[in-house]
């Protein structure tokens, strides 16, 4: 109990500490919009520094910074510090690319600076949705963009830990365009679990880059496991389909040797035989059998047999390789990415 006590006494600290800070904020932006009114603007410049220097300002909400930045974009013009304006102006423009000055509060030097910087100032503002759910063949993941000024945009998702995934868009942005992603690298495969950036570059024709809008997203994916692919179907399975040179020169000479046989074994053995002719009739069938032996297994002919076994061995393999590949599209089609989204991060990469 005394150490749940102890977290609580500190969360309450946390809090007290936190309105405190948020108190002393708009006690600073109150004071600094009255020190504006009363056209004390050295005063209101100091408070709002003050403040924007502060740890606050990185807590508060983004309408209390944008008010902050405004007062001290406009106090500065009026001072005559056309540079000191134009980077509050340019922060204001980083926070919100819609960010806009009400004329009827501002004077026309004001308004006029502003809108002067926010159109030299290239960035887009990035919405999408905290988290999304992708299912293949589903809805993409959509981010939609708003820009300051019409300018030159390319938008790409790449690993956290370096390597491009793919390019999204590539092209002219006027006021907003909308970015679907459907979960895919540039090979078409969907991309693995992890962090990843989506990035919308800004730029001005013939300039490189000026801005890029870095958006953190964390990738899941969620898969039935899948099939290994049957192994290559390997050659040494295959008989030969063609015949060698070995059968039929094997049957051409063994039958032109058996018929010299016939005519010279007698004749060396009987010297006085009285049946030459026979002997040459004989050798010469024996030789004929040898030549329609080598005819008929003529090098280089198929093998009709063996031509026959090897094709349905091929469709065996072809077959049982698509039965595996239906299953992994089936058990792919399963599969769920969900993506969540972080805070946008404006990186300056060059000056306007």
């Amino acid at each position: 109990m005394r150490a749940v006590r102890v977290l609580l006494l500190a969360a309450g600290i946390g809090v007290m500490h936190q309105a405190a800070l948020y108190a002393q904020a708009d006690d600073l932006i109150a004071r600094a919009v009255r020190a504006y009114g009363d056209v004390e603007l050295a005063s209101a410049v100091g408070y709002l520094r003050r403040w924007l220097a502060s740890g606050a300002a990185g807590h508060a909400p983004r309408d209390t910074v944008e008010r902050a930045l405004t007062y001290l974009g406009a106090a500065e013009v009026l001072r005559g510090y056309p540079d000191s304006a134009d980077t509050a102006f340019e922060r204001l423009v980083e926070l919100n690319p819609r960010a806009r000055i009400d004329e009827l509060i501002f004077p026309p030097a004001v308004t006029g600076r502003f809108a002067a910087v926010r159109a030299r100032t290239k960035v887009v503002a990035v919405e999408v949705p905290p988290v999304t759910e992708l299912h293949p063949g589903g809805a993409a993941f959509t981010a939609r963009l708003y820009a300051s000024s019409p300018h030159q945009l390319r938008v790409a998702l790449r690993r956290a830990a370096g390597g491009a995934v793919r390019t999204l868009y590539v092209g002219v942005i006027g006021d907003s365009l909308s970015v679907a992603w459907d979960g895919r690298d540039s090979s078409g495969s969907w991309v693995a679990s992890g962090s990843y950036f989506l990035e919308a570059f800004s730029a001005v024709a013939g300039v490189p880059p000026q801005r890029v809008v870095q958006l953190p997203l964390e990738v899941a994916v969620r898969a039935p496991d899948t099939l290994p692919a049957p192994p290559p179907f390997p050659d040494s399975l295959l008989l030969p389909e063609r015949r060698g040179a070995g059968p039929g020169m094997e049957a051409l000479l063994g039958g032109l040797v058996a018929g010299a046989g016939v005519v010279v074994l007698p004749s060396l053995l009987a010297p006085d035989s009285k049946t030459p002719s026979l002997r040459f009739a004989v050798a010469g069938t024996v030789g004929l059998a040898g030549l329609i032996g080598f005819v008929r297994d003529l090098p280089g002919g198929t093998v009709e047999r063996n031509r026959r076994a090897n094709a349905a061995r091929r469709r065996a393999w072809e077959e049982r390789a698509r039965a595996v590949d239906e299953q992994n599209r089936s058990r792919q089609a399963g599969a769920t990415m969900t993506i969540r989204a972080g805070e946008p991060t404006v990186v300056r990469l060059a000056g306007p």
